[in-house]
């Protein structure tokens, strides 16, 4: 048995041990999840769904904070670029990988409205967590049914307003002189409640040229006119000024100084301004005892500048100045209808899904840091229409699930850029795909759960991978098309007491036309399909409760991901770790407010290219945190890599320059304090 199964059967062995016990013994909460698009008991969910929930006192920063969160979800992997011109890299069971900035692969919603435009790319930077309550993580066949995403699906929720008004105001300051103010507020006032934050963020970055500074202002408004039924009003406004980006290592100025910036970003000035910009309504009802109703309609602007670390004159180069300004919208209607009798139990879940965003793309010379010569400029479109339908039948203690989605989604572009030398690049390109998937589940007993389930995925290229073709041509790369996915899991949930909760889940998945990265040149990649993929994999999680003061988390996952077909069959996708492991124990006495805890990541070896030549070593990461909590408000004190190991936080995945490496940071330290009124 290896080291992981064995440190989570002692655990769970443990676990059971005490709570016969100690009859004072904490108890696990019963876990609610929305997942399946219906709330329900997360042990009856037939998927992969990880809960993560808040701490009591947050100790999460602006970009690494979310990493920090989902590090205990198996089968995710949230890599900290230290650049935050460039955001996490998060792949969930290795989709995602590839991206070199943002997130592909993945559905991201927060409130129920979408951070994932229509061409599948998404962003976390406006995900604020001062006020998220939990992140649920879907993984596996049931995710098909999210659309264009083969990965699956992260969900932020916030906290539900106080029943009474609360205030408080915090500081937040450590390493490099990262620091961070914020406010944040709740109450209601008859048939409303309220929720909303503001935080301005600055740091001086671990690396060189790695400085930035962020504002956030997040606020939640909901209208209950009666039992049945809720308006709730969203608005998320997120600035960066200004995040400067160090860009990548070889392997010997990550061994020589971690810490340094090569000498074009200081050239060419590399870093990106953004800003973000969305706001939207979702309203909910309950139409009598079997049905609800769920519809959502939203808004969204972005503004990029990035500056790359070169300069873009050359002839069909567009530029190494990036001028993006979008707006996008769209809309949703959620229908379900459970039904129950003697014998059977049946729920039917329909609905559709639309966005539609607009983009103008320029690009500029980059003149030593300043805008220089216009060498792009279009106007794309892209839209995503997905309806879909899903269906459970419930006989005693077997049920069986079954969806189907078809999306659609189209792309236009109109090149406004037009001479004796850049020819028109205008075109279209418009995809479309039905998914499903099935499979039965038996409730061996009240706590315990089995299913098989079967699934297919689809996946567009973005807009971003659309962007350069391959050859260094002008033009989208139209060759690049969408990838295919076939998804079998089996999994395994127990609730073996009152104290612990065991996850297990068994995949494979089969891709054809996987969409992976052609070449990455300093912050500038190009796409193509790579034919077959495989993946298999494991992925074990236990939850418990040792005692009434004690909570423990353990997370293992272990991934076999591979090229199966062509030149490169049988080499490591790059850029995903064949194997995590994640542990956390939590001490806090509900007398005196002291709280403590530690936890500990361990990442295996991943590589960096197709070929298997560069690889980032495995690395272990281990964090300390001692605080308390007062009338007043609370006060903490958290250490990350206290240990002060070198480690690679990122790789560049087919590096074109040889510099595949982005260093992760030292032993860091950061204080907290936060003043409380009611």
């Amino acid at each position: 048995m290896s080291l992981p199964l064995l440190m989570i059967a002692g655990l769970a062995g443990a676990q059971v041990a005490d709570a016969s016990a100690d009859s004072d013994a904490g108890v696990l909460p019963v876990v609610v999840v929305s997942a399946s698009r219906s709330a329900e008991p997360e042990l009856d969910v037939p998927a992969s769904v990880s809960v993560v929930e808040a701490k009591p006192v947050q100790t999460a920063l602006p970009g690494s904070g979310l990493a920090q969160w989902l590090a205990q979800v198996p089968g995710l992997v949230a890599q900290d670029r230290l650049s935050y011109a460039q955001d996490l890299q998060i792949s969930l069971r290795g989709f995602g990988a590839r991206a070199s900035f943002g997130v592909r692969g993945i559905q991201i919603l927060m409130d129920g409205l979408p951070y994932t435009l229509p061409d599948g790319q998404s962003q976390t930077d406006p995900l604020s967590l001062l006020l998220v309550d939990r992140v649920e993580v879907l993984r596996g066949p049931t995710a098909v049914m999210y659309g264009n995403a083969a990965g699956g699906a992260i969900q932020l929720f916030t906290a539900d307003a106080p029943s009474q008004t609360v205030l408080e105001a915090g500081i937040r300051f450590g390493s490099d002189a990262t620091r961070e103010e914020h406010v944040r507020t709740g109450g209601r006032v008859g048939a409303f409640d309220y929720l909303a934050s503001l935080s301005n963020f600055a740091t001086d970055g671990f690396r060189d040229h790695g400085s930035a500074r962020r504002d956030h202002f997040y606020g939640k408004l909901r209208y209950r006119p009666d039992a049945s039924s809720s308006l709730t009003f969203i608005l998320n406004a997120e600035n960066q000024p200004f995040a400067e980006d160090p860009s990548s290592l070889n392997a010997g100025q990550l061994a020589e100084d971690p810490r340094q910036a090569v000498a074009r970003v200081f050239q060419y000035d590399a870093g990106e301004t953004h800003r973000h910009r969305q706001g939207g309504f979702v309203y909910a009802r309950d139409l009598g005892d079997q049905d609800h109703l769920q519809a959502s309609l939203w808004s969204a602007t972005r503004r990029v500048i990035q500056f790359l670390p070169f300069s873009g004159d050359e002839p069909l180069s567009s530029g190494a100045v990036v001028d993006l300004d979008s707006a996008s919208a769209g809309a949703s209607l959620h229908w379900s209808r459970t039904i129950r009798d003697s014998v059977l139990a049946q729920r039917w879940i329909t609905g559709f899904d639309f966005q539609r965003q607009h983009e103008t793309r320029k690009g500029f010379v980059n003149a030593d840091g300043m805008k220089g010569a216009l060498a792009r400029d279009e106007r794309d479109a892209s839209s995503r229409l997905g309806a879909f339908a899903q269906w459970r039948l419930g006989l005693a203690r077997w049920h069986l699930d079954t969806g189907i989605h078809h999306s659609r989604v189209a792309f236009d572009v109109d090149d406004r850029f037009v001479n004796a030398f850049n020819p028109d690049d205008s075109g279209q390109l418009d995809y479309s795909r039905t998914t499903a998937f099935a499979g039965p589940s038996w409730r061996a007993s009240s706590t315990s759960n089995l299913y098989l389930s079967f699934g297919k995925g689809f996946e567009t290229p973005s807009f971003a991978e659309l962007a350069y073709r391959p050859d260094g041509q002008g033009g989208l790369n139209f060759e690049l098309k969408p990838s295919t996915s076939r998804h079998v899991e089996a999994g395994y949930k127990a609730d073996f007491s009152s104290t612990t909760r065991l996850r297990l889940a068994a995949f494979s998945i089969e891709s054809d036309n996987e969409i992976v990265t052609a070449s990455n040149v300093d912050g500038r990649s190009t796409f193509r399909n790579a034919g077959g993929t495989s993946r298999k994999g494991l992925e074990i999680s236990l939850d418990g409760k040792p005692g009434e003061n004690l909570a423990g988390t353990l997370a293992w996952s272990l991934l076999n991901a591979r090229f199966s077909t062509g030149a490169l069959s049988g080499a490591r996708l790059p850029g995903i770790p064949r194997s995590t492991l994640f542990g956390s124990l939590r001490w806090e006495n509900a007398n005196s407010g002291l709280h403590a805890s530690v936890d500990a990541a361990w990442r295996g070896r991943m590589f960096a290219d197709d070929a298997n030549l560069h690889e980032a070593g495995g690395n272990l990461r281990l964090g300390l945190e001692f605080g308390k909590r007062q009338h007043w408000g609370d006060w903490f004190l958290r250490l990350d890599n206290a240990l002060d190991r070198r480690s690679v936080g990122a790789v560049v995945v087919n590096s074109g320059n040889g510099r595949y490496y982005q260093p992760a940071t030292d032993r860091t330290f950061l204080i907290g304090i936060n003043l409380q009124r009611e």
